[in-house]
């Protein structure tokens, strides 16, 4: 085959060559910036407009660092049934007693059984579909489950405590989470001004995933014993992708209220399985009201939403 001898597709590839030579150079140059930028951000991932620390539980100044963060918090305020799920939103018209301007539909009309099944309990009185983690603190407030006098603790989900828990004792949480145990709801709620929020899953000081309810803190503790691990310390010891799924288990499980004091209390002693919550249960012999009709006693199983992901495949594959 005879030689290319013209100059001119000698240049173009010339061009080329030194073209594609220069948008390599400019890739990996690009990449070496973004790696550096990257590691910048890694030092001081937000802008710090404000200085946090555990006494400010307001989720607006936490938004000031944090705008995405906050928007997406504020979004639990949607209201809007999908095909998916969720909860509509229906009229109410506000009253001295209850202020709300909207309330979600009863699950008690949609099945009257509930309250055959629930009579004598507070549930048989109000129960209806769940809102966005924005209406936590003022549905649980004005519920008309409040005619049972429900104990304090039931803030320990519905509202942010952790500066609840260090006012009431004097810095130390569980203390002051015990003493939220000891009062009746009404007078536990004049401490809480939040529903859940930033401060109680986030240290203040460098944004790391934290556990501040002394109720899982001693959950998981007796858990990881009866699974042969002694003196478990969940903020030391469990690992970023375990506590991912530990801050939403604070709140997402079953509990009971242990003894005169209602302390609130995860049956784990024995495991997670539902076998293994019912045997701990009759072991310290829990009852929360006897049935009117038939005169058996009972206990109510609260969303064991940890306990259900816990022996699924998605944990079993390290998924949170």
């Amino acid at each position: 085959m005879a030689k290319d001898s013209n100059p001119g597709t000698s240049r173009r590839w010339l061009v080329a060559v030194i073209a594609l030579a220069a948008i390599a150079a400019f890739a990996v140059a690009a990449l070496v910036v973004n790696i550096f930028e990257r590691k910048q951000e890694a030092r001081n991932p937000f802008y710090r407009v404000v200085e946090l620390n555990d006494t400010i539980d307001d989720p607006a100044q936490w938004g000031r660092n944090f705008p995405m963060q906050y928007d997406l918090y504020l979004r639990t305020v949607d209201i809007q049934r999908t095909k998916y799920g969720g909860s509509e939103a229906l009229p109410h018209s506000p009253t001295q007693a209850d202020p709300r301007s909207a309330i979600a539909r009863s699950k008690l009309e949609q099945d009257p059984r509930l309250k055959v099944m629930w009579a004598g309990y507070a549930f048989s009185k109000d129960y209806r579909e769940r809102r966005g983690h924005a209406y936590m603190l003022d549905d649980q407030t004005f519920t008309e489950r409040q005619q049972a006098n429900p104990p304090g603790a039931c803030l320990n989900c519905h509202a942010s405590m952790v500066t609840v828990y260090n006012q009431l004792g004097s810095g130390d949480m569980f203390k002051g989470f015990q003493a939220v145990n000891h009062m009746k709801y009404p007078e536990a709620r004049k401490y809480a001004k939040h529903p859940v929020a930033c401060i109680d899953c986030h240290n203040p000081k460098d944004m790391q995933l934290r556990i501040t309810r002394p109720a899982f803190i001693d959950g998981i503790r007796a858990l990881k014993a009866s699974r042969g691990i002694q003196n478990y310390d969940v903020n030391t010891m469990a690992t970023r992708q375990e506590m991912r799924s530990y801050v939403c288990a604070q709140c997402h499980v079953t509990y009971y209220f242990r003894g005169a004091e209602k302390t609130l209390t995860f049956p784990w002693t024995k495991g997670l399985r539902v076998e293994d919550i019912m045997a701990a249960e009759d072991e310290d012999k829990v009852t929360e009201w006897q049935h009117p009709q038939s005169g058996a006693p009972l206990i109510k199983p609260r969303h064991p939403e940890f306990e259900l992901w816990s022996l699924g495949v998605h944990a079993r594959s390290g998924v949170a």
